[in-house]
């Protein structure tokens, strides 16, 4: 049994791709006159804003503007964003039957309160990493290990809940076994190769 569950945030506890897409348009639009189509903008999912940036700027002090316009935007967006269903019941659950719960996101800290201030489910948590909290980050695994070592806690007795091919890959290379989330995954042919893949939040129950 799985002592330890650890959750990606955005599509696989929180729906926010269209807040994501969105502000991200909208940050290029005002700064860039640039306009992709969402198609276009889906890399973005996933992995944090600096590594985003890179595809339309090196410069730091501009890149260092797109993502203060686009943290802004985002916070301006989030009324978009709504928790999956079965998600707060399968937390409190899993918390009851006293499994240490963990986030580890590609927010940074400041994004992640976004999500804490619209919805209640910060209580559940033990551990929040985050994309202020390592050097490196998803695909690579320091993030997960960083949550390994703060909590003590062994591998092996620990899962990593994400719905992208990066937290798949981190989780991978942590040495972590791997659920996804496919309610709010793309489909991706690496998914073949995943631990369990769920169809909704209440699977996660069934498989602890």
């Amino acid at each position: 049994m799985n002592k330890t569950i650890l959750f990606d945030v955005d599509g696989t506890l929180i729906d926010t791709e269209k807040t994501i897409i969105k502000s991200w348009q909208k940050t290029l639009k005002d700064t860039l006159n640039i306009e992709p189509t969402a198609e276009e903008s889906y890399y973005i999912l996933g992995i944090p804003g600096t590594k985003a940036v890179e595809r339309y700027s090196n410069d730091p002090v501009q890149s260092e503007q797109l993502l203060k316009l686009w943290e802004e935007n985002d916070h301006q967006m989030f009324h978009y964003s709504k928790i999956f269903t079965g998600i707060d019941s399968m937390l409190q659950q899993l918390k009851a039957q006293d499994i240490n719960l963990g986030i580890v996101t590609s927010r940074t800290n400041q994004e992640l309160q976004i999500v804490f201030n619209n919805f209640d489910i910060k209580k559940y948590f033990d551990i929040f990493i985050t994309a202020s909290k390592t050097k490196l980050h998803k695909p690579n695994p320091e993030p997960i290990l960083k949550a390994l070592e703060t909590l003590k806690i062994d591998p092996s007795e620990t899962m990593y809940i994400g719905d992208s091919i990066y937290d798949f890959q981190c989780a991978r290379n942590a040495n972590v076994e791997f659920a996804l989330a496919s309610w709010g995954a793309k489909d991706n042919p690496e998914f073949d190769k995943v631990d369990h893949s769920l169809k909704y939040p209440t699977d996660l129950l069934n498989l602890i």
